[in-house]
């Protein structure tokens, strides 16, 4: 039997070896297409993290500035166990200047611009910007410490004998301080001008002259105050100004001191007060501490009805730190617009009341 070997060209054991290069191009499609499919869905994840995360952000800062707005706002008028209708009387210098003004527990600026608001402001509000409402709560916040003794006159007590006024140890109040002392009838308010420990008292001085500011004009306080209570009062002002990074941040400015960040990112905010008056609110019952109508701060200055505010309504809009939050340009409603943003940063707006205890208990 023969075999028969049959050969194959040469040609045909060449195209036999390797890879063609339909082949190569096949694969090198595929690839970029698996590649850029992997990739889509890659910045599309990182995008909607960036998205959500901002959402937090902004969630969580706006918890916070309602948080600490919202708390000074409830005690505005706040005067320890005695009411805002019991006498205060207010020894310190310039007593009716806008940061030691305690007979006026809320007080607010309209934005009728944006640059220009309904009153003059006060110098002691420093770069505030312009469209954005201003509001200012006075009260006294700290904790209180007792009033042990206060050495008086013989012959009335409320001449003391002495600018001195002994309370319990680590009263936590230091010199300068202005602060309130209270026996639930009555209150005065002065500056510590010396604090020294004393017969394991807290010795607090309030004599007049000296280089503080404000200073007191007398140390007579109208009364004796032993037994009653002592602690820190005084004006707190919110607003908003750009931060060193040039973004909009919500500062407060506690008395004489600096403006302090609280929260950056805060673009906006707008505020109503809620008044407790039929009569000009035009519905509602008069004298029952609940507001008859919401109006703003210019409204409430022209009325004269700032000793009837009884509520505090806040809008807030916040926006990302970060630009390109969002694939486009976001539409959103805010104080009864419907604004599109500028840029592609992520805004969300708030909305909350505060009712100011102090006035309807």
């Amino acid at each position: 039997m023969n075999t028969i070997v049959q050969k194959l060209p040469a040609s045909s054991i060449m195209r036999q070896r390797g890879i063609s290069l339909v082949e190569i191009m096949v694969a090198l499609t595929l690839s970029l297409l698996l590649t850029g499919a992997a990739l889509t869905v890659y910045l599309g994840g990182r995008q909607s993290y960036r998205t959500n995360d901002a959402l937090a952000r902004l969630q969580e800062n706006a918890r916070y500035v309602f948080e600490i707005l919202g708390r000074d706002l409830r005690l505005a008028g706040f005067r320890g166990c005695a009411g805002e209708n019991a006498k205060l009387t207010n020894t310190l210098n310039d007593a009716g200047a806008f940061l030691w003004n305690f007979g006026q527990p809320i007080y607010g600026y309209e934005a009728v611009s944006e640059s220009d608001w309904n009153a003059t402001l006060d110098s002691a509000i420093s770069d505030p910007l312009g469209g954005r409402d201003i509001v200012v709560a006075r009260g006294a916040f700290g904790n209180g410490t007792r009033v042990l003794q206060q050495p008086g006159n013989l012959d009335d007590p409320g001449l003391p004998g002495s600018a001195d006024i002994k309370v319990t140890q680590e009263s936590g109040v230091a010199e300068g301080d202005i602060v309130l002392v209270t026996d639930c009838f009555a209150g005065a308010v002065f500056q510590i001008t010396h604090k020294n420990l004393a017969g394991g008292f807290d010795n607090i001085v309030h004599n007049t002259g000296g280089t503080l500011i404000p200073g007191n004009a007398t140390k007579q306080l109208g009364k004796s105050y032993e037994g009653g209570e002592l602690q820190r009062i005084s004006t707190k002002v919110y607003y908003i100004r750009n931060n060193p990074a040039g973004q909009p941040a919500l500062y407060r400015k506690e008395g004489a001191g600096d403006a302090e960040e609280m929260v950056e990112g805060v673009e906006n905010m707008q505020l109503l007060y809620g008044v407790d008056d039929a009569a000009n609110c035009g519905t509602g019952t008069a004298g029952d501490f609940s507001a008859d109508c919401y109006q703003t701060a210019e409204w409430v200055e022209s009325n004269g009805q700032w000793d009837n505010v009884v509520a505090v309504r806040v809008a807030l809009l916040l926006r990302s730190v970060e630009e390109g939050v969002v694939d486009q340009a976001q539409t959103y409603r805010f104080d009864g617009d419907t604004v599109t943003a500028a840029d592609r940063r992520l805004y969300q707006a708030f909305e909350t009341t505060f009712t100011l205890r102090n006035r309807v208990n």
